[in-house]
């Protein structure tokens, strides 16, 4: 509990106002609570000892009628307050959260699974927000109406029955209580076991037209089945953990009922309290078991927050390895890139992908990068993208180390089409403003036209507007690649990289696209990653990979003057037209 306080403390300071005013109302809410059990115990002494009157009767009246309408209206106020200082802080929880994953660079996500992160900014910090509000209510209004109870009990009625009848459930609940806290270690797994289960959903949702076109749907239903019944498994053992636990602490309030009824009848005969009294005691004690067990509901709250806070506290202890210098440059523009013996490694791969990387890229310039899949064609040109760190070597940008600079001035200099092409549930236009959110609307058309993308517009149900589905998936192959173009090209970046993006179009699109960028984008620097030689034919550069290494470079000419890869690729391409 303290060290969920501990995570929250800067909320509460900052709500105190609010928290104030939950705290007045529910202490409120426990006193009047406790009200109708005591004025029933004061009528009924009225009613034996033959002192009722019209005058009294209508007094007592009137106060249990004024009994539940204040807490009807304490009640209102109160959740009213807790429900929109919740939200509040479920925001916060989940803006901070969101901001740190858009923090952290690529070495993040290679270590921890969609599912997980979601799972994370769901349940997990659901659970927190939950216990940072709602323990407010079952710690101070449950352990007030105890207080007061006992209060009540001990100092109005009999101090020896209450002693007699109410030690026994502390004492015992805080023993059952001890055991529960056990459980923290299997909420956690169940966790785990609960993040996998909705990875798995999600690779199953997304690779759902995969799974058709190979007809394994009966193999993810039962992959699917396996992650559920896990999950259910261990739920499952959570539940049976507390069932255990709960005829306990029925048994706990049971015998602190019959101490109460035995020996309040045994002080009502030795005339030490009346009749009124220990119907009022008894009520108080039929009253002390929903706090006492909505405290031990409150200890499971804090159990799963607790657990929740570790899980998210990890991930906002976390550092991007790929970050700012301590006091980076801006910059908008270049004159040359160079790549200095440049090798990398992926964090959990055992070789280089690209080793001794030596090339210079001049601004303006159109560089066509080609060679065999799993060259490391991508990875050479995704490092202008300071997703990683290199493993050695470094890269300058007009003579000074890429590291120096603002990595979101290098990533806004950068328009990159990849070559997995992630497309938003949201309208055509949309999706291309991602590119350039304040982009006109003539450079929308400009963009779209560049892409080629104009002639499909007359096909979609809606123009523009139409929405695209998830992932694309109401596109074909040739149109997500065009509307990625379309998106990358409606920032005018300085670099435009084309990552396999000409792939999935026919002949004469990949030639109107190359046309159209050499007219717009004249005296801006394309590179262009193909494997298709008509898409890099017309480069000022062509670099050939192979095995993480520049084999060859020149321009198309020189490269075919040369006996090697290029060349004999280029010949094999021509005889297959």
């Amino acid at each position: 509990m303290i060290n969920i306080l501990k995570k929250v403390s800067w909320f509460i300071k900052q709500e105190w106002k609010a928290y104030t005013l939950m705290f007045f109302f529910l202490m409120l809410i426990g006193i009047l609570a406790l009200s109708p059990a005591y004025v029933l115990g004061l009528a009924i002494d009225t009613i034996v000892s033959k002192n009722l009157t019209i005058r009294s009767l209508i007094s007592i009246l009137s106060v249990l009628i004024l009994i539940p309408v204040g807490r009807y209206t304490s009640s209102f106020i109160y959740n009213y307050t807790v429900n929109k200082t919740s939200q509040k802080l479920a925001y916060t929880f989940r803006q901070n959260y969101l901001k740190k994953l858009f923090s952290m660079d690529a070495d993040f996500y290679e270590k921890y699974q969609k599912g997980d992160l979601i799972s994370r900014a769901t349940s997990d910090l659901d659970s927190i927000t939950v216990a940072a509000t709602s323990m407010l209510e079952g710690i101070v209004l449950n352990t007030g109406m105890i207080i007061f109870a006992i209060s009540i009990m001990a100092f109005t009625i009999s101090w020896k029955l209450t002693l007699i009848s109410v030690t026994v459930m502390p004492i015992g609940l805080t023993v059952l209580n001890i055991i529960r806290m056990k459980k923290r270690q299997y909420v956690k797994k169940h966790r785990e076991i609960y993040a996998n289960m909705t990875e798995k959903i999600l690779e199953s949702v997304e690779g759902q037209k995969t799974i058709r076109a190979y007809v394994q749907e009966d193999n993810d239903l039962e992959a699917q089945k396996k992650a559920i019944t896990q999950d259910i498994e261990s739920w499952r053992y959570i539940i049976n953990y507390e069932n255990r636990l709960t005829p306990l602490f029925e048994t706990v309030y049971g015998i602190a009922y019959i101490l109460a009824f035995v020996f309040g009848s045994i002080f009502i005969i030795n005339q030490e309290i009346t009749i009124g009294q220990l119907i009022t005691f008894i009520s108080y004690v039929g009253i002390l078991y929903g706090p006492i067990i909505a405290i031990s509901g409150v200890f499971q709250q804090i159990n799963n927050a607790t657990v929740a806070v570790d899980r998210y506290e990890e991930i906002m202890r976390l550092e991007p390895v790929v970050d700012n210098d301590k006091q980076p440059d801006h910059i908008m523009t270049f004159d040359t890139i160079e790549f200095r013996g440049v090798t990398f490694k992926y964090p959990f791969d055992t070789h280089p992908t690209i080793n001794d990387i030596n090339l210079t890229i001049k601004n303006g310039q159109t560089i066509g990068v080609v060679g065999p899949t799993g060259s490391g064609k991508s990875t050479l040109i995704r490092q202008l993208l300071r997703e990683f760190d290199v493993t050695s070597g470094n890269i300058y940008i007009d003579n000074k180390n890429i590291k120096k600079y603002v990595i979101s001035d290098i990533r806004n200099m950068v328009g990159y089409v990849p070559q997995a092409h992630m497309l938003f549930r949201r309208g055509v236009d949309d999706n291309i403003f991602i590119g350039n959110s304040s982009a006109s609307i003539d450079q929308l058309k400009r963009a779209i036209q560049i892409a080629d993308f104009e002639k499909d517009i007359a096909y979609l149900s809606d123009g523009l507007n139409t929405k695209v589905g998830e992932g694309g998936a109401t596109l074909s192959g040739g149109q997500k690649q065009r509307l990625s173009i379309a998106r990358a090209l409606i920032k005018d970046p300085e670099i435009l990289i084309l990552d396999d993006s000409l792939s999935a179009v026919d002949a004469n699109t990949e030639e109107n696209i190359i046309e159209k960028l050499k007219q717009f984008r004249r005296n801006k620097t394309n590179i262009i990653i193909a494997h298709r030689f008509s898409a890099i034919r017309e480069a000022d550069l062509i670099i050939v990979m192979d095995q993480g290494r520049i084999i060859d470079q020149g321009t198309h000419e020189e490269l075919l003057k040369r006996d090697g890869w290029y060349k004999e690729q280029y010949i094999q391409q021509i005889s297959m037209k």
